[in-house]
C-alpha cells in the first residue's frame, strides 16, 4: 500500500538533490548572469544614442565615448586596448598585504576576473554550464587570452538582447540584483567587498585558486556611505549615463521633432499611411480598420516587455540542463509505477 508513495518520494528527493548539485556545480553563475545583463543594457544605450544622431550628433557621440569607458575602462575603446597587471590579484583584488584592486573600473574586466580559470585549476563549470574551456597563456598579463575568453563570453551576454531605450527603472532593478551578490568578510576588516567566489562570505584575495581565503572573484572598494555597490565606478557612471540619455530623449521628443521617436515608437505627430486609392462610404474596409489592431499590438508588446524585464535570462546551456532534469524525473516516476 505504501510502496508506491514511498517510491515517488524517494524519486522526488533524488531529483531535488540533482538540481541542487547542478546549481552548485557552476561557479560564479549568478554573478556572471547579472553582469551579462549590464553588458546588454549598456549596449542598448549605445544603440539608442546611434539612433539619436542627426540634430544631436555631437552630444550623442560624446555619450557613446562614456559607454566605451563603462565597458572597457576610461579612455579605452576596445578589449584589445585594455591593459592588464602582471598578476591576477593586482587586477581582481587583494585585501591583505599590499591592498589594491582594479575591480569596478571596467565592466568587462570584472567579468574576466569571474570567468577566467588558472592553468592549473580543475576544469569545473565556470560562469555557465558546460564551460570547461582552458585558454593557454603566458600569464595574466597576456591580453590575447582575455580577448579569446571575452569573444566566447560575449555571445552568452547577447541572449535576450532587446533593441529599445533602457530606462532608469530597469537599471535600478539590475543594481538591486547586483547588490544582493556582493559579500562582506566575516572578520572586522572591510576594506573591500567580494563579488563571486566559491564561499558564502568575502575573501581576502582573488588570485584564482579556491581556498578558504582565496578564489575566482573580484574585489570592489568599500564606499564611504555604507552602500556595498557605491565603490563600483562603472556602475555609478552607468547610472549617470542613463539619466542623461533619458533627458536627451525627452528633449528630442518635446522639441517639435516630427521624426520617429528614438525608442522605436512613432511620435504623436506621425500618422498611419493611407491607401493609394481612398475608399468612400461607411462600410469601407479601409476606414477605421487600423485603430483596434494597433492598440492590440501595442498592449501585447507592453505585456511582453514587462514580463521580459522581470526575468533574468540564463545561458542556453542551463536551460538545456533543466530540460534534462525534468526528463530524468519523468523516467524515474514511470519506473516507480511499473515496479509496483
Amino acid at each position: 500500500m505504501w510502496e508506491k508513495p514511498a517510491a515517488l518520494i524517494v524519486s522526488l528527493f533524488l531529483v531535488i538533490k540533482h538540481v541542487s548539485s547542478a546549481e552548485k556545480g557552476i561557479v560564479n553563475g549568478e554573478e556572471f548572469a547579472i553582469l551579462c545583463e549590464f553588458v546588454s543594457f549598456t549596449e542598448g544605450i549605445n544603440e539608442a544614442l546611434e539612433r539619436m544622431k542627426g540634430e544631436m550628433e555631437a552630444e550623442a557621440t560624446s555619450l557613446q565615448e562614456k559607454v566605451k569607458g563603462i565597458l572597457f575602462g576610461t579612455g579605452v575603446t576596445d578589449i584589445n586596448k585594455m591593459t592588464w597587471e602582471a598578476h591576477r590579484e593586482l587586477d581582481c583584488g587583494q585585501d591583505s598585504g599590499n591592498e589594491r584592486t582594479r575591480g569596478g573600473e571596467a565592466l568587462i574586466k570584472d567579468i574576466i576576473c569571474l570567468c577566467e580559470r588558472n592553468e592549473n585549476q580543475q576544469r569545473e563549470n565556470l560562469c555557465y554550464g558546460e564551460n570547461k574551456k582552458q585558454y593557454q597563456s603566458t600569464g595574466w598579463k597576456d591580453s590575447k587570452s582575455h580577448e579569446k575568453l571575452w569573444k566566447d563570453l560575449e555571445t552568452k551576454c547577447k541572449v535576450g538582447h532587446r533593441k529599445r531605450l533602457p530606462a532608469d527603472g530597469e537599471f535600478q532593478g539590475k543594481k538591486r540584483q547586483l547588490k544582493t551578490r556582493v559579500k562582506k568578510r566575516t572578520d572586522n576588516k572591510q576594506t573591500y567587498y567580494t563579488y563571486g567566489g566559491h564561499t558564502s562570505s568575502g575573501l581576502q584575495t582573488c588570485r584564482g585558486t579556491p581556498t578558504q581565503s582565496d578564489g575566482i572573484c573580484v574585489l570592489y572598494p568599500r564606499g564611504s556611505d555604507g552602500d556595498n555597490a557605491s565603490g563600483i565606478k562603472w556602475l555609478g557612471d552607468l547610472e549617470d549615463l542613463v539619466k542623461k540619455v533619458e533627458k536627451m530623449n525627452k528633449d528630442e521628443s518635446t522639441g517639435g521633432n516630427t521624426k520617429p521617436s528614438t525608442i522605436g515608437k512613432p511620435s504623436m505627430e506621425q500618422k498611419p499611411k493611407s491607401n493609394t486609392k481612398p475608399s468612400t462610404g461607411e462600410n469601407s474596409p479601409a476606414k477605421g480598420s487600423e485603430g483596434p489592431q494597433r492598440n492590440e499590438n501595442t498592449n501585447a508588446q507592453t505585456t511582453k516587455s514587462t514580463e521580459t524585464n522581470t526575468t533574468t535570462m540564463r545561458p542556453p546551456e542551463e536551460q538545456k540542463s533543466s530540460s534534462k532534469i525534468i526528463l530524468q524525473f519523468l523516467w524515474i516516476f514511470f519506473f516507480a509505477i511499473c515496479v509496483n
